[in-house]
């Protein structure tokens, strides 16, 4: 009796260390990424002078809002304006690709979270019904990766790391897979905006 009891009692004691490990493993994924952006922009801001960052923040918070995006965001902060002196092109391209990726990795790997709030509110749970419904018949599609990859490249209106992962993670795509592909499509994006900006792709002119 007392072997089984011993037994009973070490079983609690794993389940209750599995339990609260799994709290702990959803605690740093959720906090993570904005530790990371945090400690970013702590040492960007520390890096560049106070006119260039204050530009720098300015336009970081307006990237967020639509409908600014890369096709506008990049020029502003690689060309001296009203709003202050041009930014390195490494703060720029860095910039870009980090707020994609963490806001991609906030979202995909806190689906959970997203979709606590979506079922709470009654006109945004039938609307996400809806798209779980149509997402199905994507699911098994080819070239998905592909097709993600090419949304998230391509600058249309309401393309970009947070729609990417959207859209991803409603066709059940990993949240690692997601967040890969967010960072592939942002840094071909960031990369190319940037060298057509500063004048390196002039070459292609000629061409066509």
């Amino acid at each position: 009796m007392k072997i089984q009891k011993i037994i009973n009692d070490a079983y609690e004691q794993i389940y209750k260390i599995r339990h609260n490990l799994g709290h702990l493993y959803k605690f740093l994924i959720f906090i993570t990424p904005f530790l990371t952006v945090a400690f970013y922009f702590a040492f960007v801001f520390d890096y560049l002078p106070p006119e260039a960052a204050a530009k720098y923040g300015a336009l970081t918070l307006a990237y967020f809002i639509p409908p600014a995006g890369k096709e506008s965001i990049i020029p502003l902060m690689l060309t001296e304006n009203s709003i202050g002196p041009p930014l390195p092109a490494w703060v720029v391209g860095s910039t870009i690709v980090i707020m994609d990726v963490i806001s991609s990795a906030i979202l995909a790997y806190n689906w959970w979270f997203a979709e606590l709030i979506i079922f709470h509110v009654p006109f945004l749970d039938r609307g996400y019904k809806r798209l779980q419904r149509r997402a199905e018949k994507f699911k098994k599609k080819k070239l998905l990766t592909v097709s993600l990859l090419l949304f998230m490249i391509i600058p249309f209106k309401g393309t970009g790391g947070i729609s990417t992962t959207i859209v991803a993670r409603l066709l059940g795509v990993r949240a690692k897979k997601t967040v890969m592909i967010v960072f592939a499509g942002s840094t071909i994006t960031t990369t190319l905006w940037i060298l057509w900006w500063l004048g390196f792709l002039n070459f292609l002119k000629a061409i066509f």
